[in-house]
């Protein structure tokens, strides 16, 4: 009963799983699919060959694995490093990750005598330096996104006053600050040493994976090779982000009552649980000295977890 226990909660596990993925993630593998019929050989398009079950399976497999991993581990590291301009190498942050992960999984199980709550330490502790690389980048998102509009003003009014592009952009440099100022002059060098400005701004952009930065540097590069005014161009993106930004701002205010909850609801059982550790252990304990009760924690934790996710996501408004 306990083995068909845990095979049943694997199985609902992993079926919640997936069909959240399908549904959170069902543009992103309609694209990928139909990317995979168009590359394909019309041979292969045209023909119905019969597959055996095994073939099936590992088809099945192997169109999961590329659908959820686009991109390998250590060129999602490398690139989350360099937006956040964190200088560190994949493998330093890899090296970093496992010793916090170590550290403070032997914390918690000495702590706790409990092997389950080391483990729990030890994947927790894992992800810690990545929440610190993801804040640390998605701060220095929204500090170039706010000197983003000024940046742009400065190069449209170089450009009125005669300076060239990069003349201008020089400008925007000296009188900007940081982290605008490092990317710009980063630019400049790029384009000095022999890059095209074309490559070097996309770059930029890729540097950056900002939807306000990526429609700059589409808006230069087209004019480059279409023409047309360039400083009112810099002009008409500048008010589009100024009035972006301010409707990201009305929208957070709207969701912000929905973001809390989220983060109430999903704190509140662990509450509950502290103050029913330190009131009454004995009561509280049987779930961890049980293999049923260890299940519904788990469980339970899940749930938890992808309660307050869907409930972001939902709160979660894309401008």
């Amino acid at each position: 009963m306990i083995y068909l226990i845990f095979i049943l909660g694997f199985l609902t596990v992993l079926f919640i799983f997936l069909g959240l993925y399908s549904i959170l993630f069902n543009k992103k593998l309609k694209v990928a699919n139909r990317m995979d019929m168009y590359l394909a050989d019309e041979e292969e398009v045209g023909e119905e060959e019969d597959i055996t079950f095994k073939e099936f399976v590992l088809r099945t497999i192997g169109g999961v694995g590329r659908a959820v991993s686009r991109k390998s581990y250590m060129e999602d590291k490398k690139t989350k490093l360099q937006q956040a301009y964190i200088f560190m190498r994949v493998e330093e942050f890899l090296g970093l990750s496992l010793l916090v992960a170590a550290g403070l999984g032997l914390f918690l199980f000495l702590l706790t005598r409990m092997w389950f709550i080391g483990l729990a330490g030890f994947l927790l502790g894992f992800r810690i330096p990545d929440v610190v690389v993801t804040n640390t980048k998605k701060k220095r998102m929204r500090q170039l996104n706010s000197q983003l509009p000024e940046s742009l003003t400065i190069l449209s009014n170089g450009l009125r006053a005669g300076f060239s592009f990069i003349q201008a952009m020089n400008v925007a440099a000296t009188e900007m600050e940081s982290p605008i100022r490092d990317e710009f002059l980063r630019i400049i060098r790029d384009n000095s040493i022999g890059k095209t400005l074309d490559d070097a701004l996309m770059d930029f952009s890729n540097r950056t994976d900002d939807e306000d930065i990526d429609m700059f540097v589409t808006a230069l590069i087209i004019q480059r090779k279409v023409g047309g005014n360039l400083a009112e161009i810099l002009d008409t993106i500048a008010a589009t982000i100024r009035d972006r930004t301010r409707i990201r701002g009305e929208v957070k205010t709207l969701t912000a009552q929905s973001k809390i909850s989220a983060i109430i609801i999903s704190l509140l059982p662990f509450g509950i649980a502290i103050f029913l550790l330190a009131v009454n252990p004995e009561y509280i304990m049987e779930l961890f000295q049980s293999t049923i009760g260890v299940i519904l924690v788990v469980l339970a934790i899940f749930f938890q977890i992808v309660g307050a996710f869907i409930m972001m996501r939902l709160a979660d408004i894309e401008i």
